[in-house]
C-alpha cells in the first residue's frame, strides 16, 4: 500500500481501502469514466498534471477513484433504524478512515436477536388485534379494521427489512446493491453520492417528524380523558385489561409500528429520486453528444445507461416486496379510513385529526410509490428519442453497431421497479390502482 501511495500524485487525497463482507468501503484504483456534465468536453477523462491538459488516453496512470461507503456516511441517519430493529451492520467509522469490526459471534447473535424480538412484538400486536374483534362492541369494529391493516403492514415491512436491510447476510439485497455500485467503474456518476445522501437525510428526517406526530396523536387517543376517545382506546388495548400499564405498552409498540411504516418508504423514495436524477443527467449528456462531434463516445454512454439499468434491477430486488405490501394493505386501508372519516358518528376533534393524518399519509405513500416507480421507468426509457435523432451518415461501423445495440436495449424488456416481481410500476398501473380504490370504496359504501 505504501509503494502505491508513493506513486500517486501528491495532491490526490487517498485513504485506505477497506473491504468488509466483499464490499469495498473506500477507495479503489481504476480508470475514470466521463462525468455526466452539461458540457461534452467534460466527458474526456484526464489526470491532473502540471500543464493541466494531459488525457488519460495518453497517460495510462490513473488517480485513485473514491468509492465511499454510503453506509458509513449515513451512519447518523441510519442509527435510529438500528434502534427500531430495521437495519443491521457492523461497520464503524473513525475520523476519515473506515474500520471494519469483525464482531464476535455473540454480539451478532444479540443484534439479530433484538431484531427478532422487535418482529415478535409487531406480529404479536397483529394477532392481538385479530383476537380483539370478539372482545369489543360492534360499533367499535370499524376502528379495528383499519388498525389491523396498519399493524399488518408495519409487521410485514419490518419482516422485509429483517431479511434485506443488513450487511451481514450473503443473501442480503441491500448488500448486493452496495456491492454492485462499488463494482462499477462509473461509481461517482452512478451513485451521485452527495445527492443521494441529501435525499436520504431529508427523507428520513421527515419520517422522524411524522413518527413523532403519529406518536403524539396515538398518545392523545390512549390517555386523553374524552368520552369519544375512550371506546377507541379500549379497542386498541383489547382483549387485554384496560390499565395504564397496558396503554403505555401500546404507545411504545405504536412507536415501533410508526418506524416500520415510514422509514422503508423514506429509503425507497430517496433511491428512486437519485436514479431519476442520474437519468436526467445522462440524457442531457447524450443529447449534447448526439449533436456534437463526440458521437464516437456513444459506447461509453451506452455502458453508463446499462449501469443505470443494473441499478434499477438491484433496487427492484431490494424493494419489490415492500411495494407489494404497500399496494395490498394501503388500497383497502385508504378506503376504510375515508369511510370512517366521512361516516363515523360521534367523532371528536382528536379522532378526526388522527383519521385525517392517517388517511393523508397512507394516500401519500401509495401515490408516491406509484409515481416514483412510473417516473423512473419513463426516464430510463426516455433515451430512445435522443438516440433516434443521431446522424449516422459519417460514423464508422463500430459506432453504428453501438447505436443499434443502444436502441435494441431501449426497446427491449421494460426496466422498472415491480410489485413483488409480478407487475411493473408504470403509468398504466397508476390508472388501474385508482380504479381499484374507487371501486372498493363504492362497494364499501353500498354495504354500509
Amino acid at each position: 500500500m505504501n509503494s502505491e501511495r508513493g506513486n500517486l500524485e501528491p495532491h490526490i487525497d487517498r485513504i485506505l481501502a477497506v473491504e468488509h463482507n466483499g464490499i469495498v468501503l473506500d477507495e479503489v484504483r481504476g480508470e475514470s469514466w466521463p462525468k455526466m456534465d452539461s458540457k461534452v468536453e467534460s466527458m474526456k477523462p484526464s489526470t491532473e498534471a502540471s500543464n493541466g491538459g494531459m488525457l488519460i488516453g495518453q497517460n495510462k496512470h490513473s488517480g485513485a477513484k473514491r468509492k465511499i461507503c454510503l453506509v458509513a456516511k449515513l451512519r447518523c441517519v441510519l442509527l435510529p433504524m438500528k434502534l427500531f430493529g430495521l437495519y443491521m451492520e457492523n461497520i464503524t467509522c473513525s475520523g476519515q478512515q473506515e474500520e471494519t469490526i469483525y464482531s464476535s459471534r455473540s454480539l451478532l447473535i444479540a443484534k439479530r436477536g433484538y431484531q427478532g424480538f422487535v418482529l415478535l412484538i409487531l406480529w404479536a400486536n397483529v394477532f392481538k388485534t385479530i383476537a380483539s374483534f370478539s372482545a369489543v362492541p360492534a360499533e367499535n369494529v370499524q376502528w379495528l379494521v383499519p388498525m389491523l391493516l396498519w399493524y399488518a403492514q408495519t409487521a410485514f415491512q419490518a419482516t422485509i427489512c429483517f431479511f434485506t436491510m443488513n450487511l451481514t447476510s450473503k443473501k442480503s439485497s441491500f448488500k448486493s446493491l452496495v456491492q454492485y455500485w462499488n463494482s462499477q467503474p462509473n461509481f461517482d456518476e452512478l451513485v451521485a453520492e452527495p445527492y443521494m445522501i441529501k435525499c436520504i437525510s431529508r427523507s428520513l428526517y421527515a419520517a422522524y417528524a411524522l413518527i413523532a406526530l403519529n406518536t403524539v396523536l396515538y398518545g392523545l387517543i390512549l390517555f386523553l380523558p374524552s368520552k369519544s376517545l375512550q371506546p377507541v382506546a379500549k379497542a386498541i388495548v383489547a382483549p387485554l385489561s384496560d390499565s395504564t400499564g397496558v396503554r403505555v405498552l401500546a404507545l411504545l409498540v405504536s412507536i415501533f409500528c410508526s418506524a416500520a411504516w415510514l422509514m422503508p418508504f423514506a429509503i425507497f423514495a430517496s433511491v428512486c429520486l437519485t436514479l431519476i436524477h442520474q437519468c436526467r443527467l445522462l440524457r442531457k449528456t447524450l443529447r449534447l453528444t448526439a449533436s456534437a462531434s463526440e458521437i464516437r463516445r456513444i459506447k461509453i454512454l451506452r455502458q453508463q445507461h446499462s449501469s443505470l439499468c443494473g441499478s434499477v434491477r438491484k433496487v427492484d430486488n431490494l424493494f419489490k416486496f415492500f411495494t407489494l405490501v404497500v399496494y395490498i394493505t394501503n388500497i383497502p386501508l385508504v378506503c376504510f379510513l375515508l369511510f370512517d372519516l366521512i361516516f363515523m358518528e360521534n367523532k371528536g376533534v382528536t379522532t378526526s385529526m388522527t383519521l385525517s393524518f392517517w388517511f393523508i399519509t397512507v394516500t401519500f405513500i401509495m401515490v408516491s410509490v406509484s409515481f416514483l416507480g412510473a417516473h423512473l421507468n419513463s426516464k430510463i426509457h426516455s433515451f430512445t428519442e435522443v438516440v433516434q435523432k443521431v446522424q449516422i451518415t459519417n460514423v464508422d461501423l463500430d459506432t453504428h453497431t453501438e447505436l443499434m445495440l443502444f436502441i435494441a436495449k431501449l426497446n427491449g424488456d421494460p426496466v422498472a421497479i415491480t410489485v413483488g416481481g409480478l407487475v411493473h410500476i408504470t403509468k398504466p398501473l397508476i390508472v388501474t390502482v385508482a380504479g381499484v380504490v374507487v371501486t372498493y370504496f363504492a362497494l364499501l359504501y353500498e354495504l354500509k
